[in-house]
């Protein structure tokens, strides 16, 4: 009640401000929500971190799951900067190295531009200014940060009239994900608002990558409420007055960049296009889902073995069986790349029906329009 109480309050002071004259949140474009920033400690002059902040890394994910717990947390803004060290042992060599977490909601106002080299630096010399870290050149520590679970988002302008169509559109993707159903996570609730997940962040892999998409405007409304209201008013207004939903990517560790062709350096990943992230972001959502929605000529007049196609289709689907294993049952009946041809067309034209149109095995271009807005606003397609 307190909660509604404050929100209705501010909610009726922001709708007071004249209309916003431009956005302040930059839209469909990439930036660096967090991550694990790990520099040699060889780097710094002198490095002051108590020896019980010291973490095992064993590319096991270990470290990436208890640093928080175990590092050395140090308030900077309101918020929580976590800084350790972190001890790898090969066969030839030993490495030390200083891991920094932090996420880009230092940045206050800016928030919404992510992680930048302004950024790392601000944190740096904080982190020296505290008695941590002694070094003389910032810009030659900043040259010297290498990154692991690095999480790219990317925010969207939507009104709040698309929240049913996004839950349709979210329905849609569960149907195509290729893994198993306990791998897909789909919440609407007023815990976590309106989202979809899949995976894991600490067991990801390129073949199961771990991706969310969310609503942004309820997070900020509720887990983050304090970062809200300590905003602008010009910015608190465009976060209430829209439906910001995020997607949102995370590269694992070395597999992930080398797959990409991407140094794990921090300065070259702060020199990445935004049409590169997005091409990323597509792979990974093709990694997840099998997107086939293709518009038939004429589904009006299916014939009766169709209709028992489309029936059964349903079937699978509703027993948790994936679009590629049923794919794969149509192809696998054929005998020749002729025949194979036909049964994915055959598939295609099955899948599009049932999806479309469930209960009268129709066409519904209305929401074949939906899917396809939405497959290009997420990434799908150009």
């Amino acid at each position: 009640m307190l909660y509604e109480l404050q929100t209705l309050t501010r909610f009726k002071s922001l709708m007071t401000m004249t209309k916003v004259r431009k956005n302040l949140i930059p839209y469909n474009k990439y930036y660096i929500d967090s991550a694990k920033f790990l520099i040699d400690d060889a780097v710094f002059d002198k490095v002051s971190i108590p020896n019980n902040f010291t973490l095992l890394d064993t590319d096991t994910g270990e470290v990436l799951d208890t640093f928080k717990k175990s590092s050395l947390l140090v308030e900077y803004k309101s918020h929580k900067i976590y800084i350790g060290r972190v001890v790898k042992i090969l066969p030839k060599a030993v490495y030390n190295k200083i891991l920094i977490y932090f996420p880009a909601k230092i940045r206050g106002n800016d928030y919404f531009y992510g992680i930048d080299k302004g950024t790392i630096i601000e944190v740096l010399e904080h982190l020296r200014t505290i008695g941590y870290l002694q070094f003389t050149d910032t810009n030659k520590v900043y040259k010297e940060i290498y990154v692991k679970d690095l999480d790219i988002k990317m925010d969207m302008q939507l009104s709040y009239k698309d929240k049913d169509k996004i839950k349709e559109y979210n329905d849609y993707l569960k149907n195509c994900f290729n893994g198993y159903s306990n791998c897909f996570y789909s919440y609407d609730n007023k815990i976590n608002g309106l989202g979809i997940g899949t995976y894991k962040r600490e067991t990801a892999t390129i073949s199961k990558p771990f991706l969310k998409f969310y609503d942004k405007s309820y997070e900020m409304k509720t887990k983050n409420y304090n970062l809200l209201i300590s905003l602008n008013p010009e910015l608190q207004f465009e976060i209430e007055t829209n439906f910001i939903y995020r997607y949102e990517f995370t590269l694992k560790d070395k597999k992930f960049f080398d797959k990409f062709v991407l140094s794990s350096r921090l300065e070259e990943l702060h020199e990445v296009s935004n049409d590169r992230w997005r091409e990323i972001g597509r792979i990974l959502l093709d990694k997840n889902f099998q997107v086939i929605v293709k518009k038939q000529r004429d589904t009006s007049k299916l014939k009766p073995i169709d209709t028992l196609l489309a029936m059964k289709f349903l079937k699978d689907i509703d027993k948790g069986i994936s679009l590629r294993e049923i794919q794969t049952e149509y192809i696998s009946a054929a005998s020749n790349k002729k025949q194979k041809y036909r049964m994915k067309l055959l598939f295609e034209k099955i899948h599009y029906t049932t999806m479309l149109e469930v209960e009268k095995l129709q066409p519904n271009i209305d929401k074949y329009d939906n899917f396809m807005k939405f497959h290009r606003l997420f990434g799908f397609i150009d």
